[in-house]
Protein backbone atom coordinates (compact mmCIF):
# COMPACT_ATOMS: atom_id res chain seq x y z
CA UNK A 1 0.00 0.00 0.00
CA UNK A 2 0.23 4.83 -0.11
CA UNK A 3 1.98 2.44 -2.05
CA UNK A 4 0.56 -0.23 0.01
CA UNK A 5 -2.84 1.30 0.21
CA UNK A 6 -5.85 -0.45 -1.29
CA UNK A 7 -6.61 0.75 -4.80
CA UNK A 8 -9.15 -0.17 -7.41
CA UNK A 9 -8.05 -2.92 -9.77
CA UNK A 10 -9.13 -0.75 -12.67
CA UNK A 11 -7.51 2.46 -11.41
CA UNK A 12 -3.86 1.59 -11.97
CA UNK A 13 -2.14 3.57 -14.70
CA UNK A 14 1.38 2.23 -14.15
CA UNK A 15 2.22 -1.46 -14.52
CA UNK A 16 5.73 -0.66 -13.28
CA UNK A 17 4.39 0.67 -9.98
CA UNK A 18 2.06 -2.33 -9.70
CA UNK A 19 5.04 -4.64 -10.25
CA UNK A 20 7.11 -2.84 -7.60
CA UNK A 21 4.27 -3.15 -5.07
CA UNK A 22 3.82 -6.87 -5.73
CA UNK A 23 7.54 -7.61 -5.45
CA UNK A 24 7.93 -5.55 -2.28
CA UNK A 25 4.89 -7.15 -0.63
CA UNK A 26 6.22 -10.63 -1.37
CA UNK A 27 9.67 -9.75 -0.07
CA UNK A 28 8.13 -8.76 3.26
CA UNK A 29 5.99 -11.89 3.32
CA UNK A 30 9.02 -14.15 2.76
CA UNK A 31 11.01 -12.09 5.26
CA UNK A 32 8.48 -13.11 7.92
CA UNK A 33 8.23 -16.71 6.72
CA UNK A 34 12.00 -17.17 6.90
CA UNK A 35 12.42 -15.10 10.06
CA UNK A 36 9.66 -16.63 12.17
CA UNK A 37 9.10 -20.03 10.61
CA UNK A 38 11.53 -22.98 10.65
CA UNK A 39 12.25 -22.55 6.94
CA UNK A 40 15.94 -22.75 5.98
CA UNK A 41 16.65 -19.59 4.02
CA UNK A 42 19.93 -20.93 2.56
CA UNK A 43 21.15 -18.69 -0.25
CA UNK A 44 18.09 -16.51 0.36
CA UNK A 45 19.34 -15.58 3.81
CA UNK A 46 19.54 -11.94 2.74
CA UNK A 47 15.72 -11.88 2.87
CA UNK A 48 15.85 -12.57 6.61
CA UNK A 49 18.39 -9.81 7.16
CA UNK A 50 17.15 -7.17 4.71
CA UNK A 51 13.67 -8.13 3.49
CA UNK A 52 12.12 -5.55 5.81
CA UNK A 53 13.73 -2.81 3.70
CA UNK A 54 10.99 -3.37 1.12
CA UNK A 55 8.80 -1.16 3.32
CA UNK A 56 10.79 1.76 1.94
CA UNK A 57 9.43 0.94 -1.52
CA UNK A 58 5.91 1.36 -0.18
CA UNK A 59 6.77 4.64 1.55
CA UNK A 60 8.29 6.15 -1.59
CA UNK A 61 5.50 4.97 -3.89
CA UNK A 62 3.00 6.23 -1.32
CA UNK A 63 4.52 9.70 -1.50
CA UNK A 64 4.59 9.57 -5.30
CA UNK A 65 0.94 8.53 -5.66
CA UNK A 66 -0.17 10.87 -2.89
CA UNK A 67 1.50 13.84 -4.55
CA UNK A 68 0.00 12.86 -7.91
CA UNK A 69 -3.46 12.99 -6.35
CA UNK A 70 -2.78 16.43 -4.84
CA UNK A 71 -1.17 18.26 -7.76
CA UNK A 72 -4.45 18.67 -9.62
CA UNK A 73 -6.01 20.29 -6.56
CA UNK A 74 -3.35 23.00 -6.56
CA UNK A 75 -4.83 24.32 -9.80
CA UNK A 76 -7.98 25.38 -7.96
CA UNK A 77 -7.42 28.17 -5.42
CA UNK A 78 -9.23 28.30 -2.08
CA UNK A 79 -9.50 30.90 0.66
CA UNK A 80 -8.49 28.67 3.59
CA UNK A 81 -6.47 25.46 3.95
CA UNK A 82 -8.90 23.72 6.32
CA UNK A 83 -11.81 23.42 3.93
CA UNK A 84 -14.45 20.71 3.96
CA UNK A 85 -12.54 18.94 1.19
CA UNK A 86 -9.49 18.69 3.46
CA UNK A 87 -11.42 16.69 6.03
CA UNK A 88 -13.13 14.68 3.32
CA UNK A 89 -9.77 13.58 1.90
CA UNK A 90 -8.52 12.52 5.33
CA UNK A 91 -11.73 10.66 6.17
CA UNK A 92 -11.72 9.00 2.75
CA UNK A 93 -8.19 7.81 3.37
CA UNK A 94 -9.08 6.42 6.77
CA UNK A 95 -12.09 4.63 5.30
CA UNK A 96 -9.84 2.92 2.77
CA UNK A 97 -7.20 1.87 5.28
CA UNK A 98 -9.08 1.03 8.45
CA UNK A 99 -11.57 -1.71 7.47
CA UNK A 100 -8.79 -4.06 6.35
CA UNK A 101 -6.63 -3.00 9.28
CA UNK A 102 -9.39 -3.73 11.79
CA UNK A 103 -10.11 -7.04 10.07
CA UNK A 104 -6.46 -8.02 10.54
CA UNK A 105 -6.53 -6.77 14.14
CA UNK A 106 -9.58 -8.83 15.06
CA UNK A 107 -8.12 -11.84 13.25
CA UNK A 108 -4.96 -11.48 15.33
CA UNK A 109 -6.98 -11.03 18.52
CA UNK A 110 -8.90 -14.22 17.72
CA UNK A 111 -5.65 -16.15 17.25
CA UNK A 112 -4.18 -14.69 20.46
CA UNK A 113 -7.37 -15.48 22.34
CA UNK A 114 -7.14 -19.10 21.20
CA UNK A 115 -3.47 -19.30 22.22
CA UNK A 116 -4.19 -17.77 25.61
CA UNK A 117 -5.74 -20.99 26.93
CA UNK A 118 -3.16 -23.52 25.77
CA UNK A 119 0.58 -24.19 25.85
CA UNK A 120 2.63 -21.87 23.67
CA UNK A 121 4.97 -23.67 21.24
CA UNK A 122 8.54 -22.46 21.50
CA UNK A 123 8.74 -21.90 17.74
CA UNK A 124 5.73 -19.58 17.65
CA UNK A 125 6.41 -16.33 15.73
CA UNK A 126 5.01 -14.03 18.41
CA UNK A 127 6.20 -10.68 19.71
CA UNK A 128 3.14 -10.44 21.98
CA UNK A 129 2.44 -12.66 24.99
CA UNK A 130 -1.23 -13.68 24.68
CA UNK A 131 -1.53 -14.03 28.47
CA UNK A 132 -0.25 -10.49 29.05
CA UNK A 133 -2.66 -8.90 26.59
CA UNK A 134 -4.78 -6.18 28.20
CA UNK A 135 -7.42 -3.65 27.22
CA UNK A 136 -5.08 -0.61 26.91
CA UNK A 137 -2.87 -2.51 24.44
CA UNK A 138 -5.86 -3.65 22.40
CA UNK A 139 -7.41 -0.16 22.37
CA UNK A 140 -4.09 1.46 21.38
CA UNK A 141 -3.74 -0.95 18.44
CA UNK A 142 -7.30 -0.45 17.25
CA UNK A 143 -6.76 3.34 17.31
CA UNK A 144 -3.34 3.10 15.57
CA UNK A 145 -1.66 4.62 18.63
CA UNK A 146 0.33 1.60 19.78
CA UNK A 147 3.79 3.04 19.09
CA UNK A 148 2.86 6.55 20.19
CA UNK A 149 1.65 5.18 23.56
CA UNK A 150 4.52 2.72 23.93
CA UNK A 151 2.37 -0.38 23.51
CA UNK A 152 3.51 -3.50 21.66
CA UNK A 153 1.93 -3.92 18.23
CA UNK A 154 -0.40 -6.88 17.94
CA UNK A 155 0.90 -7.84 14.51
CA UNK A 156 3.73 -7.17 12.11
CA UNK A 157 2.92 -4.31 9.76
CA UNK A 158 0.48 -2.47 12.03
CA UNK A 159 3.02 0.29 12.62
CA UNK A 160 3.14 0.97 8.88
CA UNK A 161 -0.58 1.73 8.63
CA UNK A 162 -0.33 4.23 11.49
CA UNK A 163 2.64 5.97 9.88
CA UNK A 164 1.00 5.92 6.46
CA UNK A 165 -2.08 7.70 7.80
CA UNK A 166 0.08 10.30 9.57
CA UNK A 167 2.07 10.94 6.39
CA UNK A 168 -1.06 11.27 4.26
CA UNK A 169 -2.63 13.74 6.68
CA UNK A 170 0.56 15.80 6.50
CA UNK A 171 0.51 15.66 2.70
CA UNK A 172 -3.12 16.83 2.53
CA UNK A 173 -2.50 19.71 4.94
CA UNK A 174 0.61 20.73 2.99
CA UNK A 175 -1.25 20.70 -0.33
CA UNK A 176 -4.21 22.61 1.04
CA UNK A 177 -1.93 25.19 2.64
CA UNK A 178 -0.26 25.79 -0.74
CA UNK A 179 -3.66 25.88 -2.41
CA UNK A 180 -4.74 28.74 -0.13
CA UNK A 181 -1.77 30.94 -1.08
CA UNK A 182 -2.62 34.02 -3.21
CA UNK A 183 -0.34 32.91 -6.05
CA UNK A 184 -0.63 31.69 -9.60
CA UNK A 185 -0.90 27.97 -10.30
CA UNK A 186 2.79 27.88 -11.15
CA UNK A 187 3.58 29.71 -7.92
CA UNK A 188 1.56 27.29 -5.80
CA UNK A 189 3.23 24.32 -7.48
CA UNK A 190 6.65 25.87 -6.89
CA UNK A 191 5.92 26.43 -3.20
CA UNK A 192 4.61 22.87 -2.86
CA UNK A 193 7.78 21.51 -4.48
CA UNK A 194 10.02 23.76 -2.37
CA UNK A 195 8.35 22.72 0.89
CA UNK A 196 8.56 19.08 -0.16
CA UNK A 197 12.28 19.52 -0.80
CA UNK A 198 12.71 21.14 2.62
CA UNK A 199 10.82 18.35 4.38
CA UNK A 200 12.90 15.68 2.67
CA UNK A 201 16.14 17.37 3.76
CA UNK A 202 14.98 17.94 7.34
CA UNK A 203 13.86 14.33 7.68
CA UNK A 204 16.83 12.66 6.02
CA UNK A 205 19.48 14.89 7.60
CA UNK A 206 18.00 15.25 11.06
CA UNK A 207 14.72 13.55 12.07
CA UNK A 208 15.57 10.15 10.59
CA UNK A 209 18.76 10.03 12.64
CA UNK A 210 16.84 10.07 15.93
CA UNK A 211 15.29 6.64 16.67
CA UNK A 212 13.15 8.20 19.40
CA UNK A 213 10.98 9.68 16.63
CA UNK A 214 10.19 6.36 14.92
CA UNK A 215 6.57 6.44 16.13
CA UNK A 216 5.92 9.65 14.20
CA UNK A 217 5.66 10.67 10.55
CA UNK A 218 8.72 13.02 10.51
CA UNK A 219 11.04 10.03 10.98
CA UNK A 220 9.75 8.47 7.74
CA UNK A 221 8.95 11.70 5.89
CA UNK A 222 12.26 11.67 4.04
CA UNK A 223 11.41 8.52 2.08
CA UNK A 224 7.83 9.69 1.52
CA UNK A 225 9.01 13.13 0.37
CA UNK A 226 11.49 11.60 -2.08
CA UNK A 227 8.52 9.98 -3.79
CA UNK A 228 6.65 13.28 -3.72
CA UNK A 229 9.63 15.06 -5.27
CA UNK A 230 9.91 12.45 -8.01
CA UNK A 231 6.26 13.11 -8.87
CA UNK A 232 6.52 16.93 -8.73
CA UNK A 233 9.69 17.10 -10.81
CA UNK A 234 8.69 14.43 -13.29
CA UNK A 235 5.18 15.84 -13.84
CA UNK A 236 4.01 12.97 -16.04
CA UNK A 237 6.92 13.10 -18.48
CA UNK A 238 7.35 9.90 -20.49
CA UNK A 239 11.14 10.18 -20.64
CA UNK A 240 13.34 10.34 -17.54
CA UNK A 241 13.75 13.87 -16.22
CA UNK A 242 17.42 14.79 -15.61
CA UNK A 243 16.25 17.38 -13.07
CA UNK A 244 14.20 14.82 -11.14
CA UNK A 245 16.89 12.14 -11.26
CA UNK A 246 19.63 14.58 -10.27
CA UNK A 247 17.68 16.19 -7.43
CA UNK A 248 16.46 12.94 -5.89
CA UNK A 249 19.86 11.28 -6.31
CA UNK A 250 21.72 14.25 -4.79
CA UNK A 251 19.45 14.38 -1.74
CA UNK A 252 19.81 10.66 -1.15
CA UNK A 253 23.58 10.77 -1.61
CA UNK A 254 23.89 13.68 0.82
CA UNK A 255 21.89 11.78 3.44
CA UNK A 256 23.99 8.64 2.98
CA UNK A 257 27.27 10.55 3.21
CA UNK A 258 26.08 12.05 6.49
CA UNK A 259 25.11 8.62 7.87
CA UNK A 260 24.83 5.39 5.92
CA UNK A 261 21.36 3.86 6.21
CA UNK A 262 20.45 0.95 3.97
CA UNK A 263 16.77 1.92 4.22
CA UNK A 264 17.54 5.37 2.78
CA UNK A 265 19.63 3.82 0.00
CA UNK A 266 16.62 1.68 -0.98
CA UNK A 267 14.32 4.71 -0.77
CA UNK A 268 16.64 6.77 -2.99
CA UNK A 269 16.91 4.05 -5.64
CA UNK A 270 13.14 3.59 -5.59
CA UNK A 271 12.52 7.31 -6.04
CA UNK A 272 15.03 7.47 -8.90
CA UNK A 273 13.27 4.51 -10.48
CA UNK A 274 9.99 6.41 -10.28
CA UNK A 275 11.60 9.31 -12.11
CA UNK A 276 12.10 6.99 -15.08
CA UNK A 277 9.38 4.39 -14.74
CA UNK A 278 7.68 5.49 -17.96
CA UNK A 279 10.13 3.38 -19.99
CA UNK A 280 9.29 0.25 -18.03
CA UNK A 281 5.58 1.04 -18.34
CA UNK A 282 5.87 1.12 -22.12
CA UNK A 283 7.56 -2.28 -22.15
CA UNK A 284 5.12 -3.86 -19.70
CA UNK A 285 2.10 -2.62 -21.64
CA UNK A 286 3.16 -4.90 -24.49
CA UNK A 287 2.25 -7.89 -22.33
CA UNK A 288 -1.14 -9.58 -22.81
CA UNK A 289 -4.01 -7.65 -21.27
CA UNK A 290 -4.92 -10.54 -18.96
CA UNK A 291 -1.42 -10.49 -17.50
CA UNK A 292 -1.69 -6.78 -16.78
CA UNK A 293 -5.09 -7.30 -15.16
CA UNK A 294 -3.62 -10.05 -12.99
CA UNK A 295 -0.73 -7.78 -12.05
CA UNK A 296 -3.17 -5.02 -11.11
CA UNK A 297 -5.20 -7.43 -8.97
CA UNK A 298 -2.10 -8.65 -7.15
CA UNK A 299 -0.99 -5.05 -6.56
CA UNK A 300 -4.40 -4.17 -5.13
CA UNK A 301 -4.29 -7.28 -2.93
CA UNK A 302 -0.85 -6.39 -1.56
CA UNK A 303 -2.37 -4.33 1.28
CA UNK A 304 -4.65 -7.03 2.76
CA UNK A 305 -1.95 -9.64 2.11
CA UNK A 306 0.55 -7.47 3.98
CA UNK A 307 -1.72 -7.24 7.02
CA UNK A 308 -3.29 -10.70 7.07
CA UNK A 309 -0.35 -12.98 6.35
CA UNK A 310 1.03 -12.61 9.88
CA UNK A 311 -2.03 -13.83 11.86
CA UNK A 312 -2.30 -16.63 9.29
CA UNK A 313 1.37 -17.54 9.89
CA UNK A 314 0.86 -17.60 13.68
CA UNK A 315 -2.27 -19.73 13.32
CA UNK A 316 -0.54 -22.25 11.03
CA UNK A 317 2.57 -22.50 13.21
CA UNK A 318 0.50 -23.02 16.37
CA UNK A 319 -1.78 -25.57 14.74
CA UNK A 320 0.99 -27.68 13.24
CA UNK A 321 3.18 -27.43 16.35
CA UNK A 322 0.28 -28.87 18.33
CA UNK A 323 0.20 -31.92 16.06
CA UNK A 324 3.86 -32.66 15.42
CA UNK A 325 7.31 -31.36 16.26
CA UNK A 326 8.82 -32.54 12.98
CA UNK A 327 10.75 -29.57 11.51
CA UNK A 328 9.97 -30.60 7.92
CA UNK A 329 6.21 -30.67 8.57
CA UNK A 330 6.32 -27.22 10.12
CA UNK A 331 8.48 -25.87 7.29
CA UNK A 332 6.02 -27.16 4.67
CA UNK A 333 3.10 -25.65 6.60
CA UNK A 334 4.85 -22.29 6.85
CA UNK A 335 5.64 -22.25 3.13
CA UNK A 336 1.97 -23.02 2.45
CA UNK A 337 1.21 -19.66 4.03
CA UNK A 338 2.53 -18.02 0.84
CA UNK A 339 -0.23 -19.10 -1.57
CA UNK A 340 -2.78 -18.95 1.24
CA UNK A 341 -1.82 -15.33 2.00
CA UNK A 342 -2.06 -14.37 -1.67
CA UNK A 343 -5.48 -16.03 -1.98
CA UNK A 344 -6.68 -14.37 1.24
CA UNK A 345 -5.46 -10.97 0.04
CA UNK A 346 -7.29 -11.33 -3.27
CA UNK A 347 -10.45 -12.51 -1.53
CA UNK A 348 -10.50 -9.63 0.96
CA UNK A 349 -9.68 -7.04 -1.71
CA UNK A 350 -12.51 -8.24 -3.94
CA UNK A 351 -14.85 -8.20 -0.95
CA UNK A 352 -13.80 -4.64 -0.12
CA UNK A 353 -14.36 -3.58 -3.73
CA UNK A 354 -17.74 -5.30 -4.02
CA UNK A 355 -20.62 -2.87 -4.67
CA UNK A 356 -22.35 -1.83 -1.48
CA UNK A 357 -26.05 -2.58 -0.95
CA UNK A 358 -28.27 0.37 -1.84
CA UNK A 359 -28.94 1.46 1.79
CA UNK A 360 -25.20 1.53 2.52
CA UNK A 361 -24.47 3.51 -0.65
CA UNK A 362 -27.15 6.03 0.32
CA UNK A 363 -25.74 6.35 3.84
CA UNK A 364 -22.23 6.78 2.47
CA UNK A 365 -23.36 9.47 0.05
CA UNK A 366 -25.19 11.30 2.86
CA UNK A 367 -22.05 11.25 4.99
Amino acid sequence: MPALRPTSRTASTSPAIDLAKVLAAHLILFHHLFLYGPVPAGPLGWIVADGRLAVQVFLVIGGYLGAASMLGKLHKPTTAPLTRQTWQLIVQRARRLLPTYWLAAFAMLAVLGWLRWGPLPAELPLDVDPRALDLPQVAANLLLLQDVLGQEGLSAGFWYVAIDLQLYIGLVLLAMLCRALPLSVRGRLAVFGGLTLGISLLSLLRWNLDPRLDAWAPYFAGSYALGMLACVLRRGARLPSPLALGTVGAIGLLALVLAWRSRIAVATLTAMGLCAHGWLDEWLRRLPARWLRALGELASASYPMFLLHYPLLVLVCASVAGLTDAPMALAVAVLACWPLSVALGLLVQRWMEAPQPLPLRAASAAA
